[in-house]
């Protein structure tokens, strides 16, 4: 039976709403009191990913997707996340000029690296990535414009793989270098530069409190808000045109546009999708390009990739900068690289000016960070609270250090200090958080 599938976004993901026919897989329930980022996971093998799909199989995972199994820890999710050009249009953000090769100087130190999980036992780097159950697909470790540590336990090294929110850094790049050039006033209001937003929520709220998630709408993600006609839900629903209110189909901004105010702005730290949407918005009007021209042109083809990258597209042709960006790992590692020393290895172009990552390193608000549900979250993770959040970077610490992650197990973390980027793709959680296994390996370089 054929699957009628519709794809809606969720934190750099997509909800796919289908009718399907195969519901038998065994799935790891989380607890009851689990926190909001609890997820199901089904019993399946990461580390074989990495041999390739048959035709069979490949056509098994195919049909088998579906809402649950694409934002659930599935074996037909790990499928989409390399292979989601098959389930929707995408727009090619370019590469050009010579490829930038990196120079390869492995340093064994990194995977014997211990830490504990939550049971005290310790347990080394690599022995945790390359366990038989890891959910870990690809590792690398850069410094000093060097790849120090390389492993893809689950995937091919020329795997494009879905950056889920790692993406939305891109976003927060965007515009802080608009800022710089003076095309974009932070502290100006949506309105100045969305004229459609006039008369709605969004009409007098600063740029920056949409830069940095803390725009006091009633936007913020969860399980809850994530279904039927919540603000959000309606939101997720319309960027493939299928929300309906009072029996009208919303188009993808009328929902967006529709969201309520629920506080003042600057209040509180709320992450949501809808914010970096509206970036998008802000950045395309200004720039006169699509998202994908803008990343092409600013940032992509001057950073010496390995390859081009995918943008997932809304039906209307919206490019999804919250998450739906698909890559190389090696080519997120060197978007990494642009905020570190070594970005004049693989760039003629100061993409990253000192004034930008300044601006990224002490714009939050630490007395804010805490009272959303992301910032407890990374300092758990991380086993040591971050100072706040900034231009669409999930954490920022007192020594500069950057960090944005992606739904089910994405990650990338660049220190500036030490010229130094750890970049990872999975699909689940390992037992000891690769935030806090990043920031030991960063601390020991």
């Amino acid at each position: 039976m054929k699957n009628t599938i519709y794809i809606l976004m969720l934190m750099g993901a997509y909800f796919v709403c289908c009718q399907n026919n195969t519901q038998n897989e065994a799935q790891k329930t989380p607890d009851a009191g689990a926190d909001a980022y609890a997820t199901l996971e089904e019993d399946f093998s990461v580390p074989d990913l990495k041999k390739g799909y048959s035709l069979t199989k490949a056509n098994e995972l195919h049909e088998a997707w579906s809402l649950q199994k694409f934002l659930d820890i599935t074996e037909a999710g790990a499928y989409s996340y390399i292979n989601l050009a098959e389930f929707m249009p995408h727009a090619i953000i370019r590469r050009d000029g010579p490829v930038k090769e990196l120079e390869v100087d492995i340093n064994p130190a990194i995977g014997q690296l211990v830490l504990e999980n939550e049971q005290k036992e310790k347990i080394t780097f690599e022995q945790m990535i390359t366990a038989d159950e890891s959910p870990v697909q690809g590792i690398l470790v850069v410094q000093n414009g060097k790849i120090i540590y390389e492993k893809y336990p689950g995937m091919r090294k020329t795997d494009n793989h879905v950056w889920m929110s790692n993406a939305k850094i891109l976003a927060g790049l965007l515009i802080a270098q608009m800022e710089e050039e003076g095309l974009v006033d932070i502290q100006k209001t949506v309105s100045n530069y969305v004229p459609e937003t006039k008369g709605t929520a969004w009409e007098n709220i600063k740029v920056v409190d949409v830069l940095n998630m803390q725009s006091g709408l009633d936007l913020e993600e969860n399980p809850a808000s994530r279904k039927g006609a919540t603000p959000y839900g309606i939101f997720a629903a319309s960027e493939v045109g299928e929300a309906v209110v009072d029996g009208k189909s919303l188009t993808h901004n009328e929902a967006l546009f529709r969201i309520p105010k629920l506080r003042e702005p600057g209040e509180a730290f709320e992450y949501s999708s809808a914010n970096t949407q509206m970036l998008c918005l802000i950045v395309e009007a200004v720039g006169n390009k699509r998202i994908s021209e803008l990343i092409t042109e600013r940032i992509w083809m001057h950073a010496g990739m390995t390859g081009d990258a995918l943008l997932g597209l809304s039906p209307q042709g919206n490019g999804v900068i919250h998450g739906l960006i698909s890559s190389r790992l090696e080519d997120m590692a060197k978007i990494g690289m642009l905020f570190t020393p070594s970005w004049q290895l693989i760039s003629s172009k100061e993409v990253v000016s000192e004034q930008v990552l300044n601006k990224i390193q002490a714009s939050g608000i630490k007395n804010n960070y805490m009272k959303g549900t992301l910032g407890p979250r990374m300092a758990e993770e991380f086993r040591e609270q971050p100072e706040f959040n900034s231009y669409q970077w999930d954490a920022v610490f007192a020594d500069g250090d950057i960090y944005k992650s992606g739904m089910n197990g994405q990650g990338i973390y660049v220190s500036p200090a030490k010229d130094a980027v750890v970049v990872w793709f999975a699909t689940g959680f390992p037992e000891i958080p690769m935030e806090a296994f990043s920031r030991t390996i960063v601390k020991t370089l």
